[in-house]
């Protein structure tokens, strides 16, 4: 999520009010937010009524002629931070993913509806055993990685192998290719794997990154984790892909340059080169759209999209894109017994009632977002419409908090209960990811709500490594964070299966028998409407006993050189699918001169 044009302000207000509303009894009406100038254009700002907003234009789709299109163009997308590394063992964060699907391609790939395909361009034919446990999968011939080596089952059997290697910090995947038993390589290309049991997501195991072996096996003895030393270091900046893409340039800390690989055996994409900047500051990242240094933000602040991407040079410039996204935020509450607050389901209950998610969405989010709906967004086939979800509730929250025995004090005005014998304030720490910039605004709001209802929160802000080293640690009572539900329902279960609080990512220790078992049913479940019944039936379980407070679903706020055509929004926003960024195009009669490698 990126700067929004009132951080500063916001960031002083979060300040300040934890100063203050952490010494000073609850009572009075200064609320963060109330009195804004801007208030009433934030309440009017509708996305459907922006003439800027999803023009046919941005969506035309790519023609079957190639002469009408501009194929030696450079096209410049905006990154709000550095990748880490471009290894696809490792990569995690998502400004690698994205250079990463450009310069790797693999046997599987993310349609835009969230459904697995065969990657066609790859694959020439596979088949599957009448008991779903083997699936032998044929490699088309002539396939070759970017130095030129053959591209072989070889290499599909080596990566499988280096990912369930203990020795590789390879967590993304190891989900995934760990539930395969076995791969090998039949001849040089077909690859048999099996499966000791057939799941739904037996072809969802083998959608993993391929790298190649004759690269990485060479420093292997000396460097087993694949990362240490020199020569793997530089796999990390400079990778060997079969990609579409091949890389070019990476000056630290300012663009990374990618250029079309014409030894690409698949459909070539239209741009000659891709550029990357790095640009942290979304302000910055709009003024250089404006001078058109950049053509491409994937993802803007709310105000900065709502009140400024509406000027008169931004208009002779370029277009927004807006559209919904399976992304939610959330606050999670430690459940695991370490404090005294959060194993009762009605103390939970209280802190969603006692959450302002409708002045958030106006205030914060410029009601571009909506209010939080579980862990599946309405539009997924997933959601269960039966829920009836939490609505903002101060009176009802505060009810709730006397029934789980927190009274307040007259003397002070703060909430107590005597526990083991000792009276105990209701006082916590809120985590927050100092990434998250629009998360000081959601917390100040809680924070001073909360405190009326004679709740302390204290906010803590971390970066964004020590935040998670805190809630992997479980060394936390609240943390503030985001979460991207898995392109099948059943990557999820590492979030919300009580055997994932040890080595999985369900930090908070959530733990509920019957939702175990029905993700083990999904797992087995061929039929896919008797899956969808089955998830629906988790999503309804885990949002009546609220581990999350869930606070509001993202949306894709993005923006576009009018130049552009053929985008397509997807769950995911605009990158991370096919075709994605592979059926982008410009028009051949609005080519420019574009030799200038993003400067």
């Amino acid at each position: 999520m990126g700067k929004h044009c009132n951080f500063l302000a916001w960031f002083l207000i979060g300040i300040v009010t934890f100063v203050f509303w952490g010494c000073r009894k609850p009572g009075g009406d200064e609320r963060p937010g109330c009195g804004d100038e801007q208030s009433s254009g934030r309440e009017i700002y509708e996305p459907g009524d922006d003439p800027l907003v999803n023009p046919a234009a941005l969506f035309e789709p790519r023609p079957r002629d190639l002469e009408k299109i501009a194929r030696d163009e450079e096209l410049c997308i905006r990154l709000d931070r550095e990748p880490r590394t471009l290894n696809p063992l490792f990569v995690a964060d998502r400004s690698g993913f994205v250079i990463v699907n450009a310069l790797f391609a693999g046997l599987f790939r993310v349609g835009s509806d969230m459904s697995l395909q065969i990657n066609r361009e790859m694959v020439e034919n596979l088949e599957e055993s009448a008991d779903h446990r083997e699936v032998l999968v044929r490699l088309r011939e002539g396939l070759k990685w970017h130095d030129g080596e053959p591209f072989t089952a070889a290499d599909v059997v080596y990566s499988w192998r280096e990912i369930n290697d203990s020795q590789g910090p390879c967590y993304y995947h190891k989900v995934g290719a760990g539930a395969v038993s076995e791969c090998v390589a039949v001849d040089e290309l077909t690859v048999k794997f099996v499966q000791s049991d057939p799941t739904a997501t037996r072809l969802w195991n083998l959608f993993f990154p391929i790298i190649p072996k004759h690269v990485f096996e060479k420093e292997k003895e000396r460097y087993p984790d694949l990362v240490s030393g020199e020569y793997y270091q530089e796999q990390v900046r400079w990778p060997i892909g079969n990609g579409p893409y091949r890389m070019v340039q990476w000056q630290l800390n300012n663009r990374i340059i990618l250029e079309r690989w014409e030894g690409y055996a698949g459909e070539k994409p239209d741009f000659k080169r891709m550029v990357f900047k790095v640009i942290p500051d979304d302000r910055m990242a709009l003024i250089l759209f404006e001078k058109q240094q950049v053509d491409v933000i994937d993802r803007l602040g709310a105000g900065l999209f709502a009140l400024e991407a509406n000027s008169e040079v931004f208009e002779r410039v370029g277009c927004k894109a807006y559209g919904e996204r399976w992304k939610f935020y959330y606050i999670g509450w430690n459940m695991d017994g370490s404090n005294p607050f959060f194993v009762d389901r009605n103390v939970r209950y209280a802190m969603t009632c006692a959450l302002d998610v409708p002045g958030i969405l106006r205030k914060v989010y410029y009601n571009l977002y909506s209010a939080g709906t579980g862990i599946y967004h309405p539009d997924s086939e997933l959601f269960n419409r039966e829920v009836e979800m939490l609505k903002f509730d101060p009176e009802g929250a505060g009810r709730l908090l006397d029934v789980a025995g927190w009274e307040v004090d007259a003397a002070d005005g703060w909430r107590y209960k005597e526990i083991g014998g000792e009276k105990k304030l209701f006082e916590f720490s809120l985590l927050v990811p100092q990434q998250i910039v629009a998360a000081s605004q959601v917390a100040a709001i809680f924070q001073h709500d909360l405190a009326k209802l004679g709740v302390r929160m204290k906010v803590r802000r971390l970066e964004w490594v020590a935040f998670l080293e805190k809630i992997r640690n479980h060394e936390f009572q609240a943390e503030l964070g985001f979460w991207n539900p898995g392109v099948d329902p059943d990557k999820d279960a590492k979030l919300w299966c009580s055997d994932q609080y040890a080595d999985g990512r369900n930090y908070i220790g959530y733990a509920n028998e019957q939702v175990d078992k029905l993700f083990g049913r999904g797992r087995e479940e061929f039929d896919p409407v008797k899956r969808r019944v089955i998830y629906q039936q988790i999503h309804k379980i885990i949002y009546e006993d609220q581990p999350f407070t869930w606070i509001c679903n993202d949306a894709t706020l993005a923006v576009f050189n009018k130049r552009i055509r053929g985008v397509e929004l997807s769950p995911r926003g605009v990158f991370n699918f096919y075709p994605g960024i592979r059926r982008w195009w410009i028009p051949a009669e609005l080519a420019t001169d574009s030799a200038g490698f993003g400067n």
